[in-house]
């Protein structure tokens, strides 16, 4: 019989050997068990949501600061479609700026309205209300915000680490989001 010790190591040492071989998480196939993530938490969700819209508005400011969001909490597709929407918004601050205007900062709060879980599916309907600052060549800093409100369904997907963000998108069919779409 070998000794307890000698089992654990090499348990560990396997363990440890087969953790390198593992590809990314990712969703949960579809046959299994719902009963592998447990159903979210309203308060999980939703900083999701504010931190991955704030994140979005920031690629509009001057000086963007770097994205909060980390990727466990993201599908791929999620990612690769925000990574498509960046040139699109550089390209529109661009255009802005080259008319002498540009954003400063903002604030951004959300509303949860509802909370669907489905399986290993989620959507949370909610309102982002939104201020910015914006800034002139001729003027400089405005103390004036401008604002906006937008509803808005953020989808996740169940992976083995959790739930992540697969989309945002608006909630009225063909309506805009503001500053880039990020929806798969």
């Amino acid at each position: 019989m070998k000794h307890p010790r000698t089992v654990a190591a090499v348990a560990v040492l396997f363990g440890l050997a087969l953790a390198g071989c593992q590809t990314a998480a990712g969703p949960l196939p579809v046959d299994s068990s719902t009963t592998a993530v447990p159903s979210p938490s309203s308060s999980e969700l939703l900083a999701i949501i504010q931190t991955a819209v704030e994140d979005r508005n920031a690629t509009v400011l001057d000086n963007p600061p770097a994205p909060r969001l980390v990727e466990g909490e993201t599908t791929a597709a999620y990612r690769a479609k925000r990574a498509r929407d960046l040139p699109v918004v550089a390209r529109s601050k661009a255009g802005f700026k080259s008319k002498g205007f540009w954003y400063t900062d903002f604030s951004t709060k959300i509303m949860v309205e509802s909370v669907e879980v489905g399986g290993s599916t989620a959507s949370v309907h909610f309102k982002e209300l939104t201020e910015e600052h914006q800034a002139s060549a001729a003027n400089g800093p405005s103390n004036v915000p401008s604002g906006y409100s937008v509803s808005q369904t953020a989808m996740f997907l169940a992976s083995v680490d959790g739930w992540q963000l697969d989309s945002i998108a608006p909630s009225t069919p063909g309506g805009l989001l503001p500053m880039s779409i990020v929806k798969g």
